[in-house]
This record gives structure tokens, sequence and C-alpha cells, in this order.
């Protein structure tokens, strides 16, 4: 067995490991195929086997298939980060609700099946009218009037 080719794989599997937790924005998982492809084919290279070599067929495949998923991995995550927020504050500010009492200019707004705590940032605001949430304080919403119907 070569050694250096058993290093080369070894240190394709530490690049690719290492593009999950760098941002590299894939250098290092190019790097960790290309190190796993070369030293694949120099894992039997030696003098000492003559002939004795990995096959194409197995390979090909096992290099393809570890890029393939640390590529989807790492798409993945990527995308995950551009997703917009769905908790917390940031995902309350520009929800629409509708109030179920009046506001004047405190009340209660239902959001999404929930009845939450509301100050109008608008005056009075009457029952059943509609309201987007601008801000939020603690669990008190800040809310203003709306033209769309949530």
């Amino acid at each position: 067995m070569n050694w250096a080719g058993l290093l080369l794989l070894l240190f394709g599997v530490v690049l690719l490991i290492a593009e999950v937790k760098v941002v590299s924005h894939g250098v290092l998982a190019v790097g960790g195929v290309v190190a796993m492809l070369i030293g694949s084919l120099m894992l039997y290279d030696s003098p000492e086997t003559t002939g004795v070599r990995l096959s194409w067929y197995v390979v090909i495949p096992t290099v393809g298939t570890t890029a393939a998923l640390v590529f989807f991995a790492v798409s993945m995550g990527i995308r995950a980060l551009y997703r917009p927020s769905v908790t917390g504050e940031s995902a309350m500010v520009g929800r629409l609700g509708v109030t179920r009492s009046a506001l004047a200019p405190e009340g209660q707004v239902l959001i999404d099946g929930e009845l939450w705590r509301a100050v109008s940032q608008d005056g009075t605001v009457a029952a059943g009218e509609p309201v987007q949430v601008a801000a939020i304080d603690g669990l008190t919403l800040k809310v203003t009037r709306s033209t769309q119907r949530p």
C-alpha cells in the first residue's frame, strides 16, 4: 500500500469535513474531491504491487457519491441561510391580523389563530378591522391599519 495515497485520501476527507465548518465557497470541497481521486489512484501504485490497482468502477462512483453528498449538504445549508425567519420578533413584523376588540389605543388582535395584546399606532381602530404588525414590545404588538385582509 502506498502511504502517500492513503494520506491523500484522509486529507481529502478532512477537506470535505472542513468545507462544512469553514466558509470557503466550495474551494475546500473541490480540493477534497481532487485529493480523494488522486489518493485513490495512488493507493496501490508501488513497485511491490505490480498490476494491483483500484478499479475505475470503484473509484469514480465512490468519489462521485461522496462529492455529491457533500455538495448537497453545503447547498442545503446555504439555502437555509437565505430563508426568512419563521420564529421570533422578525417573523411577526409585517404579519396581518384582525382586531378582536377595538384598539383605543389598546386591545386584542387575532394573528394566525393567536390572540395578542396590541397597541394601535394609528389611533382608534374598530373591532374586525385588518391590522399589520409594525413592531413588538415584549408581548405587546404595535400595529397599524392595513388595507389587506389576512
